[in-house]
């Protein structure tokens, strides 16, 4: 298929594109020295790398306009549809990548999203990107979606995740040959023998054998491991994720998700880059903090004061310094191109001195002129009246003049005047219209407000014409 560009009248022109007439490329690029370097059909629309005498461009045609990327022209080549390499510097599309070394950028085999330098890792999944700096390159191996290297394997699914528990179950998931019922482990050995790696039997990373430390750390001759616990199906199964460069012989557990030797501190198998080990703390959960910062789930917190810093103590973890209130999200670890993971952030504009996270799990919280839900500031609610009504198994209720809430599912509950509505116990309450049940978490239409009255502490009630208790997480009713 012949790319669709030309040069009309001294203008570059897209032609093809199922227009009536050439249409004229915008953006500055010209038609001295015009080249095509790469081209391809993204969709039905066309893109690509061109070249003129100032230098190099991005073309999609999706917006008609060329995008100039470096005037660094000679040598510069296209590594599939995504990447441009030039003498200086290596481009998604039209964007420098930070810190990706040119000379051994390439991509990697036998996947179709990763690339890689002799420093990290590439990751380009449909429209996301992220490079990733947890994996020993000179061991690195991948499979479609597996990527690893010769202690730990990740997967790439929404992000790239731990993947270590599939070690010696899963299958091949790329072959250009008849593989694909090979298991992983032996797809590995097979071609990548000459790496030592967690499919070689000479390995000395295994868990074999490991001797506990403390809560979940063990260790071996060789290795400090961090040990995680998960439900399958009706078992319980356990992971052994190795801590890269860790000492086994200095090696001490600070609590169940930190530990440390003699020159790094962890996060659970993670090293946290930068932390002072000598002044490390752990504060519980995934926060530790140092002399100088604090961290989440090994993650600097930018501008965190470690002198004022404290955790709020929900399930839903929150923390405050004199400055800002924190909350955690998924989101990129750094900018512009992190990978994504948990990491703490501020909440924007709350205030720490009046912020109150409520009961165990932290859904609902407030300060003084704001309500949020789940870390998300919930512009209609009232914080002025808002009031945190408590928890059942699966909810967490409140309500603000304006209406009665729910923290899971739909959020305002209908029916509902929250002026009037009043808390009767953990079970019932009502307004001067309605009766609403915190256990089926839905108005009772049935039931008259003006006669409902609690009868017990444990879910009796009743109104005119019935009685009503609760049993089995439902309401039974019985004639009066």
């Amino acid at each position: 298929m012949t790319a669709p560009f030309t040069v009309l009248d001294g203008s570059v022109m897209l032609t093809g594109d199922g227009s009536d007439a050439p249409v004229a490329i915008q953006g500055g690029i010209t038609a001295d020295e015009f080249e095509i370097i790469h081209a391809f059909c993204d969709g039905y629309l066309w893109a690509g790398y061109l070249r003129d005498s100032r230098g190099i461009w991005w073309f999609h045609a999706r917006n008609r306009k060329a995008l100039f990327v470096t005037p660094d022209a000679d040598g510069f080549r296209a590594i599939d549809d995504d990447y441009g390499v030039s003498a200086s510097g290596v481009y998604l599309e039209d964007r420098p990548v930070p810190d990706a070394d040119p000379a051994s950028f390439a991509l990697v085999p036998n996947s179709t999203s990763f690339a890689r330098d002799r420093y990290r890792l590439y990751v380009k999944n449909g429209s996301h990107f992220f490079h990733f700096d947890r994996l020993d390159m000179d061991t690195l191996v991948a499979n479609g979606p597996f990527v690893g290297d010769k202690d730990n394997l990740f997967h790439l699914g929404g992000a790239l995740t731990p993947a270590n528990g599939a070690k010696t179950h899963e299958t091949v998931q790329y072959s250009l040959h008849d593989e694909h019922d090979m298991l992983l482990k032996d797809w590995f050995a097979k071609h990548h023998a000459g790496i030592v790696g967690w499919w070689h039997p000479d390995y000395r990373g295994k868990a074999d054998g490991a001797q506990p430390i403390a809560h979940d750390w063990f260790r071996t001759q060789h290795a400090v491991f961090h040990r995680e616990v998960h439900q399958a199906g009706r078992r319980m199964e356990e992971t052994f994720n190795l801590l890269h460069g860790a000492d086994p012989a200095t090696f001490e557990a600070l609590d169940a998700d930190h530990g440390r030797d003699a020159e790094h501190v962890f996060c659970r198998q993670c090293r946290i880059v930068g932390a002072d080990r000598s002044t490390f703390t752990a504060l519980g959960g995934l926060f530790g903090k140092d002399g100088h910062a604090v961290y989440y789930n090994g993650y600097q917190i930018d501008d965190a004061d470690p002198e004022s810093f404290m955790m709020v103590g929900t399930e839903r973890p929150f923390a405050t310094d004199n400055q800002r209130v924190y909350t955690s999200t998924f989101a990129r670890t750094h900018s512009p191109f992190g990978h994504p993971d948990h990491v703490v952030a501020p909440l924007d504009k709350a205030d720490p001195r009046s912020f109150r996270a409520f009961g165990k799990r932290g859904a609902w919280a407030a300060d003084a002129s704001r309500v949020y839900l789940h870390g998300e500031h919930k512009k209609k609610l009232d914080a002025a009246s808002f009031r945190f009504l408590g928890e059942t198994e699966t909810n967490g209720w409140a309500q603000d003049d304006n209406g009665l809430y729910r923290s899971q599912g739909s959020m305002v509950v209908a029916g509902i005047d929250g002026r009037r509505f009043v808390k009767l116990n953990a079970f019932w309450g009502r307004d001067d219209k309605a009766v609403f049940s915190f256990v089926t978490g839905a108005v009772q239409k049935a039931i008259d407000a003006k006669t409902f009255e609690v009868t017990d502490d444990i879910g009796g009630a009743r109104d005119i014409a019935a009685n009503y208790r609760i049993a089995d997480g439902a309401i039974k009713k019985t004639r009066s």
